[in-house]
């Protein structure tokens, strides 16, 4: 048992619409049909309009037994005149049978009239098409005009409310108009409000335009036997034809199967699915929130609306100045590309050439530079390096200063003329004696017998220098005995 149970629920897991289709209702069908003098009066190849009424109507039946639970009501009842119609057989499964058999008494040559808003009247209180657990329909068959006698004109369209009545009680209503003897426009009236119209024909024609137009209309004409044959198959089709209700329209234990059709939204079309009575899946593009992609997202004529620039947009970028060059940024997406091609600032060189594009040429720029005597700086100039600041070396000459910098001063050879030599910076005569000692063999140019530094040469003044010692001491001395 639990291995039964298991494979029930697999079942029902692997197949959800089999698994809930478990009983379907077969739609009931009342057919309403025109009994009326006029049937057997009028004439279509030799034979009477219910001939072939009867002829059609009994492949119908026959055909969709199982399908559809037909009954059939005849209008008018007897004793016939205006009496409104009564159900000849009761709606319900297997009536095809008898639905035949009751077909086969003719209505009388004269005396039926078309007692139709009448007859209708009568449905809406029928028992059967007031069961909610199935869809309930009326196939309207007429030849005629609502007609009781004497003709009242106020009476013609009380049959579109009498449709109306029942399209608020959930029942729907095909009308066919059998031969061209019928009110056009009456009958497209109550197509309209039966809600089972045909495809594409007018709500608003007038009569003149329906009968001059069959494409117009929204019942179903039929003038002939084939005719009312594809009408009926095509009404019965309609019924039994699976529709999206979450419902097993057509009892083959699944539900909403293979059901399809076009949708759309405002940015194009699309097909959806009906899954378990509601349409869904709209494979149409679906509205989206407008962003900058350069797509029109919410479907409304305009691409990238709200954004910084639209597509296509460009501008310049960049510095136009120097040696720069302007770019381009372009619109992508509704925002502005980066700067594209453009020639950027660079470090300014020394080139003659604005490099860093702020209008100056060659600005601000200096290096460190060196001779052998020192360090200095040089400037650039129209795209050249000037001279170093720095002191340059030159020939020697007697001034006490190193003009060569070589780390000597003064050195060299002919510095002084002939019979001179350089002391101290200046060309002092080897001969010329010594101006301020007396010394003809002093050598310093300022007359002192020796130059800061040097050396004493003799030994005169020892004596001097010990006696002026010997004094010092002495004083010490004496200070120390008192």
């Amino acid at each position: 048992m639990r291995f039964l149970g298991m494979l029930s629920l697999c079942a029902m897991l692997l197949f959800p619409a089999f698994a809930k289709a478990q009983t379907c209702s077969v739609p009931k069908v009342l057919i309403v049909l025109d009994k009326s003098s006029s049937m057997v009066r009028n004439q279509v190849s030799n034979e009477t309009l219910w001939h072939w009424a009867t002829e059609a109507l009994t492949q119908l039946v026959t055909q969709f037994d199982g399908s559809i639970d037909f009954g059939l009501m005849m209008f008018p009842a007897p004793p016939g005149m205006c009496t409104p119609g009564m159900i000849n057989v009761d709606v319900g499964a297997g009536s095809a049978s008898d639905i035949i058999n009751a077909l086969g008494i003719a209505p009388p040559y004269s005396g039926n009239y078309t007692p139709s808003y009448q007859t209708l009247d009568l449905v809406a209180s029928y028992a059967p098409l007031q069961d909610t657990s199935s869809e309930n329909f009326v196939i309207f068959i007429s030849d005629g005009w609502q007609w009781c006698d004497p003709y009242d004109a106020a009476t013609r369209f009380l049959s579109v409310n009498s449709v109306t009545a029942l399209n608020a009680l959930g029942i729907k209503t095909a009308v066919i108009g059998f031969y061209n003897s019928v009110d056009y426009l009456g009958l497209n009236r109550m197509a309209v409000q039966g809600l089972m119209p045909r495809s594409g024909c007018s709500t608003t024609a007038t009569f003149d335009e329906l009968q001059a137009d069959p494409s117009l209309r929204c019942y179903q004409q039929a003038d002939n036997y084939t005719e009312l044959t594809a009408a009926l198959n095509a009404i019965a089709t309609t019924i039994t034809a699976e529709t999206c209700n979450g419902l097993d329209d057509n009892c083959d234990g699944r539900i909403d199967e293979g059901l399809f059709r076009s949708c759309s939204t405002a940015c194009g079309t699309g097909i959806e699915q009906c899954v378990t009575g509601n349409w869904t899946g709209c494979t149409a593009q679906q509205v989206g929130e407008e962003i900058c992609n350069d797509l029109d997202d919410d479907c409304d004529g305009q691409i990238d609306e709200g954004c910084s620039c639209q597509r296509g947009d460009t501008r310049p970028c960049g510095l136009d100045a120097g040696a720069c060059e302007l770019g381009q940024q372009i619109c992508e997406a509704g925002v502005w590309t980066e700067c594209r091609n453009a020639v950027w600032p660079t470090i300014e060189s020394c080139n003659a050439v604005d490099d860093d594009c702020d209008g100056f040429i060659d600005n601000d720029l200096y290096e460190a530079c060196s001779t052998a005597c020192g360090s200095g700086v040089r400037i650039c100039s129209s795209g050249s390096w000037g001279d170093c600041t720095a002191k340059s070396p030159t020939a020697e000459t007697c001034n006490a200063v190193d003009d060569d910098c070589n780390g000597q001063i003064d050195d060299g050879t002919n510095l002084c003329e002939d019979g001179e030599q350089c002391i101290e910076g200046q060309c002092i005569s080897e001969d010329d004696p010594d101006a301020g000692t007396g010394d003809p063999k002093g050598t310093a140019p300022d007359g002192c017998s020796c130059s800061a530094g040097s050396k004493p040469v003799n030994g005169r003044s020892l004596p001097l220098v010990l006696f002026l010692a010997g004094a010092f001491l002495m004083g010490i001395r004496r200070r120390v005995r008192k």
